[in-house]
């Protein structure tokens, strides 16, 4: 590319860095230089959020029971102790952002569906109760509350028997709502804890024998939908998976962009929970009964809650190509007679380049079809004459290439004396390379020496806010 633009958005620092290119062979290629797979690329983003609070959602059964004992457990939807987050929304294999050209020095980039599995929702969860407890049994009449800390202390292992996971797939970005869906015991083979009343404070332990707990369950859905993609470099959110933002294209081995990503997920079901109490004996009479407690059946849906992933850098491929930058001169070519050249043409992108070539004047002649030049990759692009006569003359060479802000380059080609823009005694030095291996018509070669380009600068420049980065290659005079 000529132009040595620096985009800027925001607040930019440019880092520069020295890079060599290696020499690769070229291709020949069927397809042309322009629309297809050659004039798109893709990177991707890794996304990963965990949420490891509770849900802000509490279920109270208030008191429940005879007057003699009465109940009420508070419930909450919690992450399993060590168990990891309540939920994780992950798109480890990247989701895609998708660049494409079509030589209207115009980027646009698109978020693209990605795998049915390049993304999943773990979600992992327990039940945390809390319980107070009213007895009123003949001369006993107490209140007592446990708190889930204070309860899950008592139990074996510090947890509540309660553990429901599940896991789904989804393609990345998740545009359309992915839900996870999770199952559990019913009710009457969900219980949550049961504790001896020996673990109460004397005055229970004293008068009481038998036990309490509380069974839950409960089978919630969690709804997760991307609501916001954000592409630095633009203004515009893509917002459902059709959408697009369109930029300015860059000079550059690649591009890099911020992806700024945003969710919700949002979660449904219905809560049963059922406090137990169950007595052997009361008061040193033996009193066994279990006191009959309904169970508390409530539906729930949390408002969305806002999934907000952190900024992730994007990096896509691009080809740069390089051409002359001064003119070519074939020499001194005598009417029949003919003389050809080698020039390089230089790809120091990251995605391989598509080339092609025309001459203005059918005398000068180019290679005929398209070119794939690697990354990295140089080619050794013949350049000739067939003189009609002895006069000077010249021509322009064009390189179509998918090259996305540089589509068109062109160089110029002489002989006898023409003006092609470079100084006499001197038409190879500022060249990528060209070897002279010519019949002048005259029985001698053209000139032949050449001259290596001294390297590429590479400058990565790193945007604060809206940034679009692009490594350079620059070339040393």
């Amino acid at each position: 590319m000529r132009a040595h633009t620096t985009l800027r958005y925001g607040f930019m620092m440019a880092i520069v860095a020295g890079l060599s290119i290696a020499a690769t062979e070229a291709r020949a290629d069927v397809a042309g230089p322009s629309g297809g797979a050659a004039n798109s690329s893709t990177g991707t983003a890794a996304l990963k959020y965990d949420f490891a609070q509770g849900l802000d959602t509490t279920f109270d059964t208030g008191f429940k029971g005879p007057s003699a004992v009465q109940a009420r457990a508070v419930v909450k939807i919690d992450p399993v102790k060590d168990g990891g987050p309540l939920y994780s929304v992950e798109m480890a294999k990247g989701a895609v952002v998708e660049a494409s050209w079509s030589g209207d020095k115009k980027i646009v980039l698109k978020a693209t569906n990605g795998s049915q599995t390049d993304g999943k929702v773990v979600v992992r969860h327990t039940l945390t109760p809390s319980l107070e407890l009213k007895v009123n049994v003949f001369s006993l009449n107490a209140q007592f509350a446990f708190d889930a800390n204070k309860l899950v202390n008592k139990i074996p292992g510090a947890k509540f028997a309660y553990d429901s996971r599940a896991t789904q797939a989804f393609a990345p970005w998740g545009f359309t709502a992915v839900d996870t869906k999770l199952n559990a015991p019913d009710l009457a083979n969900a219980t949550l804890f049961s504790m001896p009343f020996s673990q109460f404070p004397e005055v229970v332990a004293n008068n009481l024998e038998g036990t309490f707990g509380v069974r839950a369950s409960t089978k919630p859905t969690f709804s997760y939908k991307t609501t916001k993609v954000m592409l630095s470099g633009s203004d515009q959110p893509i917002a459902a998976g059709s959408g697009e933002v369109s930029m300015d294209a860059i000079d550059g081995d690649f591009m890099e962009v911020m992806a700024t990503v945003e969710g919700e997920m949002k979660v449904a079901g219905t809560m049963s929970i059922q406090p137990f109490v169950a007595l052997t004996k009361v008061v040193g009479l033996n009193f066994t009964t279990t006191i009959g407690i309904d169970a508390y059946t409530k539906e729930y849906s949390t408002p969305a809650s806002k999934v907000a992933y952190q900024a992730t850098m994007v990096h896509i491929p691009l080809p740069n190509v390089h051409v002359p930058s001064t003119g070519v001169d074939l020499g001194a070519v005598k009417a029949g007679g003919s003389a050809r050249k080698s020039v390089t043409i230089e790809n120091s992108g990251e995605k391989a380049a598509v080339v092609s070539f025309k001459s203005s004047d059918p005398q000068f002649t180019v290679p005929s079809g398209s070119i794939t030049i690697e990354p990295k990759g140089k080619y050794e692009m013949q350049v000739g004459v067939s003189a009609n006569n002895a006069g000077a003359a010249s021509a322009d060479i064009t390189v179509m290439s998918n090259d996305p802000d540089s589509p068109e380059q062109s160089f110029k080609i002489g002989m006898n004396g023409a003006d092609v823009g470079s100084d006499d005694g001197d038409d190879d030095a500022r060249l990528p390379g060209g070897k002279a291996d010519a019949d002048g018509g005259c029985g001698c070669k053209t000139a032949g020496s050449t001259t290596s380009t001294g390297g590429w600068a590479g400058i990565g420049v790193v945007a604060l806010g809206a940034v679009v980065l692009a490594s350079r290659r620059r070339r040393k005079a």
